[in-house]
């Protein structure tokens, strides 16, 4: 992956990656569909900034290397040795603490529902992240995070 110098090369590869059986069995991918968006959000200080919010929480979504130089689609690296660190933050995250954050979003640039079953799913899939991240971290494996901008 490193040696592809442009962003179409980059994304093909990924989307091989991201289609190959044994990535798909071996639990080393993780699909949020569009709620990276709010869970970024949630993590940083309600914009789609990368350099927005504190590390390491600023770092599990939009944090990292970017890969790509174009705007309608990211992605990131995520260095092995920050894994740990995200999945330590995520994991003190509290539920009520992430729900203020969430409803806050409400009248800012953030264009998604908000709502309470948006909430939970929101919620949810960000315990799944942190697992994702612990696994990760106990394999010292880089994590790449990819994910569409919507208009």
């Amino acid at each position: 992956m490193f040696g592809l110098k442009d962003d179409g090369s980059i994304r093909q590869f990924l989307e091989e990656l991201k289609t190959r059986p044994d990535i798909k069995k071996s639990g080393r991918m993780l699909e949020l569909g569009t709620l990276w968006d709010p869970i970024h959000r949630c993590l940083t200080e309600g914009e789609l900034d990368a350099a927005g919010g504190d590390f390491p929480l600023n770092t599990a979504v939009l944090g990292g290397k970017q890969l790509l130089k174009g705007t309608d689609y990211t992605a990131v690296l995520i260095r092995p040795d920050m894994t740990r660190f995200i999945a330590d933050a995520i994991a003190e995250l509290e539920e009520d603490e992430v729900r203020k954050k969430f409803f806050a979003l409400k009248g800012g640039s953030y264009q998604g529902p908000i709502d309470e079953k948006h909430f939970m799913e929101m919620w949810l899939r960000l315990q799944d992240l942190k697992v994702f991240f612990e696994a990760a971290a106990e394999n010292m494996e880089a994590v790449v995070f990819t994910g569409k901008f919507q208009p």
